[in-house]
């Protein structure tokens, strides 16, 4: 599967970009919302543009699709997994609406805004909900899951069991790292879990006296 393409755009008409990457130029189909925000790029921002792709090969035709995100692509393959859906339906419903406002109406259910896209009608609307109710899951929320897990003191348990080890009362150290690790999210993100959990320790060591 090719990943991504990181190229110069040459042109941007409905529903196609054309992307030259070293000697080659590539035609990939594009949502509505792609095509409008890389035409609002700058000039020296459509240089070196990372699209995400996706490449179908059937036996009749080589279809090349483009993203300006990861979000918008994995919305793009789950749509198809709903029956009925194929590449083309699945890109003009992308857009016809953002990926956002997409999960947040198969989350909640929403019938009536998911009817009123292009393409889209009850039936449909009512299959996409039940295929794909709580499965999109965008990077930004991803991340806040990520960052709520840390959050939890069992999720550093051999640093919770290590201090009790030392002697501590076991609540005050859980209390006490639930703490660290609240104050610390942002910094935690940036580590690997080791390096995280000789940070924690410390600085919960420092609290404990």
């Amino acid at each position: 599967m090719i990943n991504a393409l990181i190229g110069d755009i040459v042109s941007i008409e409905e529903g196609e970009l054309i992307l030259r990457c070293s000697h080659i130029e590539y035609s990939l189909s594009v949502t509505s919302q792609t095509a409008s925000y890389l035409s609002n790029l700058s000039l020296e921002e459509k240089k070196g543009v990372r699209i995400m792709t996706v490449l179908i090969h059937r036996e009749d035709s080589m279809s090349l699709f483009g993203f300006s995100d990861a979000d918008e692509r994995e919305a793009f393959l789950q749509l198809q997994t709903v029956s009925g859906i194929g590449s083309k339906q699945a890109l003009k419903i992308l857009s016809g609406i953002n990926v956002r406002h997409l999960a947040e109406a198969l989350d909640s259910g929403n019938l009536k805004l998911l009817s009123s896209i292009p393409g889209i009608g009850p039936k449909t609307g009512q299959k996409m909900i039940l295929a794909l109710r709580n499965v999109l899951i965008l990077e930004d929320d991803k991340l806040k899951q990520t960052s709520a897990k840390q959050s939890k003191p069992h999720a550093w348990s051999d640093i919770v069991n290590a201090l009790v080890d030392m002697g501590y009362d076991r609540r005050l150290v859980e209390e006490t790292v639930g703490k660290v690790v609240s104050d610390q999210v942002k910094v935690l993100e940036t580590m690997s879990h080791h390096d995280a959990e000789e940070h924690l320790f410390r600085l919960s060591i420092k609290l404990l006296g």
